[in-house]
């Protein structure tokens, strides 16, 4: 499917002529994943590099500030402290932007990864099935963001006990669900979706996908998504 502009030709004949004009979400997901690439480059590099030199500089002049000014050594100890924390913040932010085992390993092994962590940390039971996918750089961190905000909620709101992930080649497409066995909510009435699945949702469309909520009260959640391969999605 295209979007067609019609435009008149300055010379010649007056028929009109039709322009093929791919005007898609997907495109757009696309620009901005090499926005939030570029962005996550600078901070690493740039900004890492300008709070690391600070701190070697800090380093330098302690010992002889500390023999001069024991006071002034102590708010110079406290900026070090302050340059510490700017780059953990860094570092958060990178990840936020582009989680660095998804470019590193790939979807598979980063989501993985992400239930492992999610698990120790709550205590609820994440078995995955995963499988390697060919999906564009924009889908997989949108499946990955599905599945983080999904555990996010699961462990938050669920009061679950177990909880699944799936990540599989289905015919033409990606099936993505996950699953849990906690107390559900009403998703006929869309009332309880809040920024966590608005968010989802418009992720996995932006992406050529659809997004299905699957709850009732004391049976649990599943979110399905289906991406196709292309991932695209013309308006």
């Amino acid at each position: 499917m295209a979007t067609e502009i019609r435009m008149k030709p300055s010379h010649g004949s007056h028929d009109p002529v039709s322009l093929p004009l791919p005007v898609c979400r997907s495109c757009q997901e696309q620009v901005r994943v090499q926005e939030r690439e570029h962005l996550a480059r600078e901070l690493h590099d740039a900004l890492g590099s300008l709070l690391m030199s600070a701190k070697l500089d800090i380093a330098c002049i302690q010992p002889e500030l500390a023999r001069i000014s024991p006071a002034a050594s102590g708010h110079l100890h406290h900026l070090m402290d302050i340059l510490n924390q700017a780059m953990t913040l860094k570092s958060r932010i990178i990840d936020g932007l582009e989680p660095p085992l998804l470019l590193k390993q790939g979807l598979a092994k980063a989501v993985a990864r992400l239930a492992q962590d999610f698990s120790s940390a709550s205590g609820i039971e994440v078995t995955t099935t995963l499988g390697e996918v060919a999906l564009p750089a924009s889908a997989q961190l949108a499946v990955y963001r599905l599945a983080e905000e999904a555990l996010t909620n699961i462990g938050k709101y669920a009061g679950a006990s177990r909880s699944s992930i799936t990540v599989l080649a289905a015919d033409d497409g990606v099936q993505v669900e996950v699953q849990d066995d906690g107390v559900g909510f009403n998703a006929g009435t869309g009332q309880n979706f809040g920024h966590g699945l608005l968010g989802m949702k418009h992720r996995i469309e932006a992406c050529g996908g659809t997004l299905l909520v699957e709850s009732q009260p004391g049976r649990g959640t599943r979110l399905r998504a289906r991406l196709p391969l292309s991932s695209v999605a013309v308006h």
